[in-house]
């Protein structure tokens, strides 16, 4: 007995994939944005805001990493070979492993203890210098992959869809 294919991704998945990708283009352009907002009134409000969303979104990924091995499957368009099928899965793999990169070492490299959303205390995980420098210089190499990683995932729908094959944005609206 088989299961029915699905041409599309069910609700949680769609919402769990767009949740976590409108939290993470924000704190990711945010993040780089900090930057230039160091020194001014701005800075402590905004660096909050990211580290408070980043720490949300570290739970939705798990979630959003385990649900994917119980979701319903999900059919490919017919036009997508064998060998692209399995780059592609590949290249999701090492995105969520990106992810789960940038969200730990975000956290690791931590300086001093934040308020989640401005309420609840979370404190430092680390307070060796050495080591939270060690996890910025992770966190900034992974996030300059995180962007590129994004880039190519947008650009490979937007290619999709300047072709007319709609099915593959399809499947995660």
């Amino acid at each position: 007995m088989t299961s029915a294919v699905s041409c599309r991704y069910d609700f949680l998945s769609r919402l769990l994939h767009w949740g976590v990708a409108a939290i993470i283009i924000y704190v990711t352009i945010m993040g780089y944005i900090l930057h230039s907002l160091d020194g001014s009134r701005w800075f402590d409000f905004f660096s909050e805001l990211n580290m408070s969303l980043a720490t949300i979104a570290t739970p939705v990924m798990v979630i959003r990493f385990v649900w994917r091995f119980f979701r319903p499957a999900v059919g490919w368009p017919s036009y997508i070979s064998t060998r692209k099928k399995q780059l592609v899965t590949f290249i999701h793999e090492i995105f969520y492993l990106t992810i789960f990169i940038v969200l730990i070492s975000g956290f690791l490299m931590l300086e001093k203890g934040y308020h989640l959303f401005w309420l609840i205390p979370v404190p430092q995980p680390l307070s060796s210098p050495e080591v939270n420098q060690f996890f910025f210089k992770v966190h900034r190499i992974s996030c300059m992959a995180l962007g590129v990683l994004l880039v190519i995932h947008i650009a490979a729908v937007a290619n999709y869809l300047r072709q007319g094959k709609k099915e593959i944005l399809n499947k995660m609206r």
